[in-house]
């Protein structure tokens, strides 16, 4: 197999296009995972933390993300073995889609709580992009008809299906991008018919309070770290919710806890990875419902219309996304064309 290993963190002078896969064994599961051919994969925010070493999972002393380990989380493919444990299982030949580290390879071992089925209808491709949107699901709170969202980083993947999710549930969604070009992008996705897109360079904040008609949004959903603006666009008792900090390059806001004060707002962190590990989220609830929402067609992929092939290819993606290119989740088809390879594992 081969995969995208990493035997030291990234340095911070070296770009992303300088990872290549290195060759390995082919992974061996465990009685209860399963033994996935991996067919497509797509970076997020997460996976260029990671290979710098810069995400809260890498700290040296609370961290449990170090070298040596496999990048990658969001993946589609296809099962070439089932637990060996006793009870149901998906068979082999079932395409999956999930999130699990280690996807950036061409074989994974996962457990089943990090699959699932691909939804009728979805191509492996789109699947894969749909990986993360159970973390856009589980971080909105309760929202009712008419109340207003406003949810930055778009057109980054979290931000459109959280925005999706929003209007189906009947909220006005304010999306904001980084910039006028991105703006218009946004504007033209058949995804944010009906939304209301803005550019952060620009002057956003007033055009929320008019659109609003000076009330303010009751909703933020935080990908980028603006909570210190947003806040001057909160309705009074309104929740923001920090999901990340996409935009901030390491540096982190000081909060006006006066304004948090002044405006009665709610700042709730969310970590669905974190949450899910100490109990707290249910995350197979989480995907579940989640599922349902791809089922009533509340989510549609957005997958950008960049062709990135075969593994070599992840470091072009991932500088990508880096750089603020992709419009939507950028989407790698992996070509493990290793006929060897292909026939030990059909084998299995």
């Amino acid at each position: 197999m081969q995969s995208i290993h990493l035997t030291s963190f990234l340095s911070p002078s070296s770009p992303f296009t300088t990872l290549s896969p290195i060759s390995s064994p082919l992974p061996v599961p465990r009685e209860s995972e399963y033994l996935l051919r991996i067919t497509h994969i797509s970076p997020q925010q997460v996976d260029l933390l990671y290979a710098r070493g810069k995400h809260q999972n890498n700290n040296p002393k609370r961290g449990h993300i170090h070298p040596p380990f496999t990048l990658g989380l969001d993946f589609s493919g296809t099962v070439l073995r089932s637990p060996r444990t006793p009870g149901e299982h998906l068979p082999p030949g079932t395409q999956v889609f999930g999130t699990h580290l280690g996807a950036f390879a061409t074989h994974l071992c996962a457990p089943r709580s990090a699959i699932q089925p691909v939804p009728k209808g979805l191509s492996q491709r789109d699947a894969a992009s749909l990986a993360s949107g159970a973390v856009s699901y589980a971080c909105l709170p309760p929202l009712r008809k008419g109340q207003w969202i406003l949810v930055t980083g778009a057109p980054g993947f979290l931000a459109l299906a959280t925005a999706q999710l929003a209007r189906a549930r009947g909220a006005e969604v304010v999306l904001l991008t980084r910039n006028e070009m991105r703006c218009r992008a946004v504007a033209e996705l058949d995804v944010c018919e009906g939304m209301h897109v803005l550019a952060s360079d620009g002057d956003w904040r007033t055009q929320v309070t008019r659109l609003t008609k000076g009330k303010g949004v009751d909703v933020v959903i935080d990908h980028v770290g603006l909570v210190a603006d947003c806040l001057r666009t909160l309705a009074y008792g309104g929740t923001i919710v920090v999901v990340g900090f996409a935009g901030r390059e390491g540096v982190m806001e000081r909060l006006p806890m006066d304004r948090v004060l002044l405006r009665g707002a709610k700042v709730v962190g969310f970590r669905f990875g974190e949450g899910a590990r100490k109990g707290v989220l249910d995350a197979q609830k989480c995907w579940e419902e989640y599922l349902e929402c791809l089922a009533q067609g509340e989510v549609r992929p957005v997958v950008d219309r960049r062709r990135y092939s075969g593994l070599q290819s992840i470091g072009r993606a991932m500088q990508d996304l880096a750089d603020g290119v992709p419009v939507g989740k950028a989407v790698v088809d992996v070509d493990a064309d290793d006929n060897n390879e292909h026939r030990q594992a059909a084998k299995l």
